[in-house]
């Protein structure tokens, strides 16, 4: 059920152009995704070739050059703690359900992608205009932000404005939600199309170790090593 992944198949709305990666830089990418009974968000942390050493020797907690799924889930925990997610002015816990660490090798040619994501539990039922506030307070060596909302999957919620801080550690969302009966006059049903790609995304799975952590379940893969 993790819709956040859900950035395949979908347009990112109003997104502005990506600078290039660079060698210095370690790149923190976020993705919101925003459906009427939670918010996933995905942060993709890329560091650049001559920040990777620095970065992977915080990962790599007992210095032993590998990094354990142990290490990683840390790591991913503390960048969770420094995410802020605010929905009408009231603010919602993250729970972490998924840290992935690439292998040395693409780490080191500033390729590879540490993944990071959570959800927060929060009811976009009331019909009207509601503000969803996230920022990303995780502030590493040569840290550059990109923050974007993902085009909602559900036809009762449209996002109608996103703003950005100039430096992208944070958006202000505003979306509308319609009721069902609202979403069934103006879009109706899903298609089955859309239908296949749910499914096929709630099977795929990813090649690590699992643990439950409060009913959810927490994916944990790192190949990292020196």
């Amino acid at each position: 059920m993790k819709r956040v992944l859900l950035a395949v198949g979908f347009m990112i709305v109003w997104a502005p152009r990506a600078a290039p990666h660079q060698l210095d830089e370690y790149l923190q990418a976020t993705r919101l995704g925003i459906s009427p009974d939670r918010i996933d968000i995905e942060v993709d942390l890329t560091p650049g070739v001559s920040v990777a050493p620095q970065i992977f020797a915080v990962i790599d907690g007992d210095g032993d050059g590998r990094v354990s799924p142990q290490e990683i889930e840390a790591y991913a925990r503390r960048v969770v703690a420094d995410l802020l997610l605010r929905v009408d002015d009231r603010p919602y816990p993250l729970t972490l359900i998924l840290a992935e660490s690439p292998s040395w090798a693409e780490i080191r040619d500033g390729t590879g992608r540490i993944r990071v994501q959570a959800v927060a539990e929060v009811p976009l039922r009331t019909r009207g205009r509601h503000r969803i506030l996230y920022e990303n307070g995780h502030r590493s060596m040569n840290g550059t932000y990109l923050v974007n909302a993902l085009k909602p999957w559900s036809s009762r919620i449209e996002i109608v404005a996103q703003q950005r801080d100039r430096l992208q550690h944070s958006i202000a969302v505003d979306v509308d939600v319609r009721t069902t009966m609202d979403a069934f006059i103006w879009v109706g049903l899903p298609s089955t199309g859309l239908a296949a790609l749910l499914l096929a995304r709630r099977r795929q799975s990813a090649r690590g170790h699992t643990n439950d952590h409060g009913g959810r379940r927490l994916w944990i893969r790192s190949d990292a090593r020196y």
